[in-house]
């Protein structure tokens, strides 16, 4: 069997799995950008006493609303993504994924039934918990179900699923626009109630779903992790399940191999995490990544796309309309795109930071036709500065949203994931924290000079990835740790073929449930290279 096809690594159970898993990443971008269509609805601002752009008001009052209104969803985030830094060890992925589906129904409910702004608030702050649980576990539990020969497009279901979310939203809202004489209740309130059906199915599906067969194993319920593994990985061009074996093992002989070196340092798990330098690396490097993938601007971009878009002339429904092409190209072409070729280019680095470049570009040109054309009535300047906010979404949807969360659920190895990316997307939710609360009375008070932000910041980012970020690509889950400098327990991927027939010969009749038996095997015939 040995490499095997990229075709032959994935079942048709591990897709149809990956794209229900997928609804999270859904929600997550339904909740995330509902508030730029909900913002664009005149009902919204009458019903809770909210002057609109260009009365009275407006940029005290109204923008820290809005203001807020993001903080807490973003505040929320970052308490559900904290959380699951223990809950993810303790309970597994799929527990915390109903989780995060039950608190999105919830918080989508308060939002849409809202009496008053602050029970609209605590809602948004109940979403955010939710999210923040899905967006952590969803990418997570992808990963762990992933070959690594098509992990990129498995894993990128969660950016196109996201996007899609997003998408979604702007129609809806964009739709719901036109109800507002008709029922201006409804304009508002429907967009924030949908927030609950792609949870609601997720959650009524999900005691389907298999465990991830890497917390499986960490648990010591291997028989289970491997029924689980030979569904994820048949084939009929592998009746042997040796790629499955070849996972199972590999899995479990590094998860012994790091429980011995972490019991050598005397550090507990939690410890480690910063007290050893190839895990605190890791962590370092996980937060970064998501911080710099927001401060990069795609949900300043996406959240106030209404008011950027009124700045440069746009009035009526035209803001929202915009704003939901803007996420059709996205979701149809971009993300879609960007899944797509991370397993054609193989380079996670790579593709970060020609995104990041482009991001630079275009929002420097971006900020160049706000500067001189805002509140002008050139159409050619004006236009020009519409077009930018469409360029940069081919960057960004491309080559930065599809890496900012498959990078992260590749670099922790099993026993500090659920840490690692906890901190991880905790990084996003502080970043969009900061982005979003300043964001609306940035643009109110200096207008186009709050893009230096984005400007500023990708061009000292950059160089940081490139520096100091490993590469991730065609390498399991556990291959990943010799790029960070640990020892690697059992090569396969990345084994020649003369280790590779000697391994898969030595598990071809041996029971992978029986450890001692396997690594017997294996150990006669000399196979793995050790990397300290």
């Amino acid at each position: 069997m040995g490499k095997g096809k990229p075709g032959s690594q994935t079942s048709k159970y591990n897709r149809l799995v990956t794209v229900f898993v997928a609804l999270g990443s859904f929600t997550y971008g339904y909740c995330a950008s509902v508030i730029g269509s909900t913002i664009g609805q005149p009902g919204w601002y009458s019903y809770f006493n909210l002057p609109t752009q260009g009365e009275p008001g407006y940029s005290t009052t109204t923008t820290h609303a809005i203001g807020t209104a993001n903080g807490l969803f973003s505040a929320g985030g970052a308490v559900g993504a904290l959380f699951m830094m223990w809950s993810c060890e303790q309970f597994g992925r799929k527990v915390n994924i109903q989780l995060g589906a039950a608190l999105s129904i919830l918080g989508g409910a308060l939002q849409g039934g809202a009496a008053a702004l602050g029970m609209f608030q605590a809602g948004r702050f109940v979403s955010g918990m939710g999210i923040g649980v899905l967006v952590t576990v969803c990418p997570m539990y992808l990963s762990e179900m992933s070959s690594p020969f098509v992990r990129g497009w498995l894993v990128g279901h969660h950016a196109i699923f996201l996007v899609f979310g997003y998408m979604l939203s702007a129609w809806v809202g964009y739709g719901c626009y036109f109800a507002t004489k008709v029922n201006e209740s409804f304009a508002w309130r429907f967009p924030l109630c949908l927030q609950v059906l792609s949870p609601l199915i997720l959650l009524a599906g999900s005691p389907w779903l298999p465990r991830s067969p890497r917390w499986l194993i960490s648990k010591g319920r291997t028989e289970e992790a491997w029924i689980i593994l030979q569904k994820l990985r048949e084939s009929p061009d592998d009746p042997h399940n040796l790629v499955a074996k070849e996972e199972f093992f590999q899995t479990k002989e590094q998860l012994k191999l790091d429980a011995a070196k972490l019991a050598a340092t005397g550090y507990g798990i939690w410890t480690a995490v910063w007290k050893k330098k190839s895990y605190r690396k890791r962590m370092i490097i996980g937060f970064l990544t998501q911080w710099g993938a927001e401060f990069a601007g795609p949900l300043i971009i996406n959240n106030y796309a209404v008011i950027l878009y009124t700045n440069l002339g746009e009035t009526g429904h035209m803001p929202l309309l915009l704003s939901a092409l803007w996420l059709t190209t996205a979701g149809l072409i971009y993300n879609p795109g960007g899944a797509w070729l991370h397993d054609k280019i193989n380079s996670r680095r790579g593709m970060f930071m020609f995104g990041l470049a482009g991001c630079l570009l275009t929002t420097s040109l971006l900020a160049a036709m706000t500067a001189s054309f805002a509140g002008t009535t050139n159409k050619a300047g004006n236009g020009m500065g519409i077009f930018f906010i469409f360029l940069y979404l081919t960057f960004q949807g491309t080559f930065c949203d599809t890496t900012m969360y498959l990078y992260v659920s590749e670099i922790f190895p099993t026993e500090i994931r659920p840490i690692g990316m906890g901190f991880s997307l905790f990084g996003q939710f502080a970043a969009t924290i900061i982005l979003l609360e300043t964001a609306p009375i940035g643009f109110a008070n200096v207008g186009w000079k709050y893009y230096l932000v984005i400007i500023i910041w990708c061009i000292f980012f950059i160089p940081i990835v490139y520096l100091f970020f490993p590469e991730t690509a065609r390498l399991s889950l556990e291959e990943i740790a010799k790029n960070f400098g640990d020892e690697v327990a059992v090569h396969v991927n990345d084994a020649t073929e003369e280790e590779k027939m000697k391994l898969d010969k030595a598990l071809e009749d041996a029971d992978p449930t029986k450890s001692d038996q396997a690594s017997q095997e294996v150990k006669e015939l000399e196979v793995g290279k050790q990397e300290a």
